[in-house]
């Protein structure tokens, strides 16, 4: 589910977002949907590592947030992430 960290370019941040489209996004949400494993606490630790850290898709405040905010709203974890991330 993961890939390598990219390194960063000469002359770019390390804390800047890397550009993402939705279909990118989408095509993530569907293959995690599809081959994660663990339950939803899993899979909301793969959004951090791959979004976050990883691809640096998605800020570590905005993640933090949609967390927060996920876990007040009822249903699914990983869901009600993905559904904040995406939006």
């Amino acid at each position: 589910m993961t890939a390598s960290p990219t390194i960063p370019e000469d002359g770019v941040e390390a804390d800047a977002l890397a550009p993402c489209t939705l279909r990118e996004l989408t095509l993530y949400f569907l293959r995690l949907g599809a081959l994660g494993f663990g339950g939803h606490i899993a899979l909301a630790g793969y959004m951090q590592k791959d979004l976050v850290e990883a691809w640096r898709w998605i800020s570590k405040d905005d993640y933090v947030q949609g967390l927060a905010l996920a876990q007040l709203a009822p249903g699914p974890l990983a869901a009600q992430l993905a559904i904040y991330l995406a939006g």
